[in-house]
């Protein structure tokens, strides 16, 4: 004779029940993940934003380009740093993005603001 699990008599209504709770999970952790890109992203807008504004105000005032960089590094070096987490959402899986052209895209501007500024004295 059959048992339950081989006729589907009895395991049925356990595995509607286990299938039900994961796709609860996933759903709760897709919202978990939604909050987080539109809270990562609405920061990362501000803080361009905030940078542009800085840029132009920069200009307004001193009418050159001259000791630019100087007066918006430290926020520039912060937000791009920043974006590393956009490394961390390929990880974990909240983006479907691959992890090797999201860390080759920011370990580039991540050299160019950290390494590439420090190496360059006139900059």
């Amino acid at each position: 004779m059959a048992s339950s699990e081989e006729d589907g008599t009895n395991g049925g209504a356990s595995e509607a029940s286990e299938e039900r709770e994961a796709v609860g999970k996933r759903r709760r952790l897709g919202l978990l993940a939604t909050i987080w890109l539109t809270f990562y992203n609405i920061a990362m807008t501000a803080g361009w934003l905030v940078l542009a504004i800085a840029m132009v105000r920069f200009y307004m005032e001193k009418g050159t380009h001259k000791g630019l960089y100087k007066s918006i590094q430290k926020t520039l070096k912060f937000f791009q740093t920043f974006a590393l987490l956009e490394i961390v959402h390929c990880l974990i899986g909240i983006v479907p993005t691959s992890v090797l052209v999201a860390g080759v895209q920011v370990s580039s501007r991540i050299f160019m603001v950290w390494l590439v500024t420090h190496s360059i004295k006139p900059i």
